[in-house]
């Protein structure tokens, strides 16, 4: 059976005018009642004040109060009035370079306080701004700017030799000169259709594919933000700029009269560093993926809870979250910290859903945020009954333009939404196809059940490995689950992070009793953690790609080495995590099926073989055993928090190689 045209999807089927004309209004009057699946996914109003763009709230809040903090990364603290200062110098060069209203400029910058005035400076300027990671290899950041057709490119010290010599213009936001002196631009009028800002996902085809959202999409997206988490936040900011849940922390933050603090390059994946920052700041706040939020609190276990006593609101977001990890999250604060699980594709301006947490529970992605309206429809884009699975469909105020160049990549899934009643604005409503399946469940909440695009054949049965990955979470003991298929097409793996591996036999068996028998996993392995994406999702492709262990049991454990040999000691923690017996001195530790997670683990097995931790940050810089027995020698150790900054010149050529590391683990599957 043919799916609906692109044309054709999400509206009535054909039939005569007055029947349609009937049964659009009767769905219209169906979303405004709260027992109907379209009442359901109708989120409370938005206010009709607030929605102002972005710039021009934070320079109000920086001429209400200039000299309060608003950003700080490592030492570094910056004002509301410096920061809103440097971002219109920021914007006053790029005007005197030409760039205009509606032009793109891209940003490749490390996680600073000058990442954040970029971006600042980019939308005062009248631009849209275009971020990049470091993280990714040179051909990844040279596609996206071609793509976006940028016109300049905002860099720091550390990543102007990035720019290729044919990319548009680089201009450098961290010198002195830009930061405390020069022409000071004040916001650019910002009509509401204008582009914000571009993200960058990977299409199906693995060329980068740019989203454009607006400032009025902007602006409802962080009015929506200030009115469930109230207040004014002392936000932890994990995600890269890169990444849209960036969004969240940045403007959320910053338009709410927050203190954003930014977690450095040397910090943000090391739980130890996070804990940290979430002591000295008093972080009230922190967004980031379930599986880093259950390593930072695996640290505050060791360390003790009183480390992250600040904290008032957990929110989780971009990967499933497990009932392990609420369960873990409630053991650790008891019920005076909110767990939140937010759902939202960057087509939606970061969120569209959420359930908080107050106590243990079932897990699912809760009910729409305000301005929001989630549809669940069959194939032909009518709503279906509650506990229906179907294809989720979001409309309302954060609905982006689109795909930027790509208009029939836009036309399949931005469609007119047939459900919503007219603003009076004279655009017609739109939704976007989020390829999602859920189903409302009978507490009112939206339960996620994978992609409509992630089903999988097993000797002929259709596979869902989504259901599969969630009757996994469900079980004791299991923390996350990844499903995989392998090359030949006809065996079904399970990856899980559990704390109990030996109790995965009766895993199995309990899966064999609630999934047909071609969706139970053949197999069932054990890691300590997955691989991750760039953005810091489980990397499916390294996952299929880990080579097949066999029946053969992990290396037995081996005598205590020697404190007299570094080098033994080492090779033992690395047989250890590796789950090798031979180890060579002179291999990287990813060519050896190491990752960034396991990175933290094996910090851990030092402190046990060797009795000294080095630093994440040391560990990810020297990555073979003899590098790694010298750090022993030094005798380097991770304290309390992250070390003191380094400055001039040493700090430039510790962050480049960070840098340089960084892109070796991406370009081979290792981040």
């Amino acid at each position: 059976m043919s799916s609906p045209s692109a044309a054709d999807h999400g509206r009535p089927p054909a039939g005569g005018r007055d029947e349609e004309s009937r049964q659009g209004t009767d769905e219209v009057r169906a979303a405004t009642d709260p027992r109907s699946p379209l009442g359901l996914g109708t989120g409370s109003p938005l206010p009709e004040t607030g929605r102002t763009a972005v710039p021009a709230q934070v320079a109000a809040l920086a001429a209400a109060d200039p000299g309060r903090a608003a950003v700080v990364c490592g030492e570094d603290r910056v004002g509301r009035g410096e920061l809103d200062a440097w971002a219109g110098r920021i914007a006053a060069r790029l005007a005197s370079a030409g760039i205009t209203a509606g032009d793109r400029v891209g940003i490749l910058a490390d996680r600073s306080t000058a990442m954040v005035a970029a971006a600042l400076g980019a939308m005062r300027a009248g631009a849209a701004y275009v971020p990049v990671d470091p993280a990714n290899p040179d051909e990844r950041i040279a596609a996206v700017l071609a793509d976006a057709r940028v016109a300049a490119v905002l860099v720091t010290d550390d990543t102007a030799h990035r720019v290729a010599s044919h990319a548009p213009r680089a201009l450098r936001v961290d010198g002195a000169d830009v930061r405390d002196g020069g022409e000071v631009m004040p916001p650019a009028p910002a009509a509401p259709q204008d582009a914000a800002y571009l993200i960058y996902t990977s299409g199906s085809t693995g060329a980068p594919k740019g989203v454009v959202v607006e400032h009025q999409q902007l602006s409802a997206s962080t009015l929506a933000r200030r009115e469930v988490y109230p207040g004014e936040p002392v936000f932890l900011l994990l995600s890269p700029l890169a990444f849209d849940s960036s969004v969240a922390g940045l403007w959320g933050t910053l338009t709410a009269g927050g203190l954003l603090v930014v977690a450095g390059p040397d910090e943000y994946r090391d739980p130890r560093a996070l804990l940290g920052l979430v002591e000295r700041h008093g972080v009230t706040h922190l967004l980031g993926v379930p599986s880093l939020y259950d390593a930072l609190l695996a640290a505050a276990e060791q360390a003790g809870r009183p480390r992250l006593a600040s904290l008032t609101t957990v929110v989780t977001a971009g990967e499933p979250l497990p009932e392990a990890l609420v369960r873990r999250h409630f053991r650790t604060f008891g019920s005076g910290t909110a767990l939140v699980n937010e759902y939202g594709p960057t087509e939606a301006t970061v969120w569209s859903s959420y359930r908080r947490f107050e106590e243990p529970g079932p897990v699912d992605i809760g009910g729409p945020v305000p301005g929001v309206r989630l549809y669940v429809l069959d194939g032909t884009g009518r709503p279906v009954p509650r506990g229906t699975t179907g294809e989720l469909h979001i409309g309302g105020a954060g609905v982006a333009r689109g795909y930027f160049d790509r208009p029939e990549a836009t036309e399949r899934v931005f469609t007119p939404d047939p459900f919503a009643e007219d603003t009076g604005s004279g655009a017609p409503a739109r939704m976007y196809r989020t390829g999602d399946m859920v189903r409302w469940s009978d507490s009112g909440g939206l339960e996620f059940l994978g992609r409509r695009d992630n089903q999988v054949k097993i000797r002929g049965h259709r596979v869902e490995l989504g259901a599969v990955e969630a009757a996994l979470r469900c079980c004791e003991g299991i923390r996350d689950a990844v499903a995989v298929v392998d090359a030949a097409g006809g065996r079904l793996t399970a990856f899980v992070v559990t704390d109990a591996p030996d109790a995965l036999p009766a895993v199995r068996e309990n899966l064999a009793r609630v999934l047909p028998e071609a969706a139970v996993p053949a197999r069932l392995r054990a890691l300590d953690s997955f691989p991750l994406t760039v953005n810091g999702k489980a990397d499916r492709a390294a996952l299929a790609a880990l080579p097949d262990p066999g029946p053969s049991p992990a290396p037995a454990a081996a005598d205590p080495a020697p404190a007299s040999d570094p080098v033994a000691q080492v090779s033992a923690a690395w047989a250890e995590v590796l789950e090798i017996a031979t180890v060579p001195a002179d291999v990287n530790f990813f060519d050896l099926g190491g990752h960034s997670l396991l990175i933290i683990r094996l910090q851990e097995a030092l402190g046990r073989h060797a009795g000294v931790q080095p630093s994440v940050v040391d560990l990810f810089r020297r990555t073979t055993v003899a590098a790694q027995a010298e750090l022993v020698r030094e005798g380097a150790t991770t304290g309390a928090g992250p070390a003191a900054p380094d400055t001039g010149r040493a700090q430039r050529a510790r962050q480049e190689r960070a840098a340089r590391a960084r892109r070796r683990r991406v370009e081979q599957g290792a981040a």
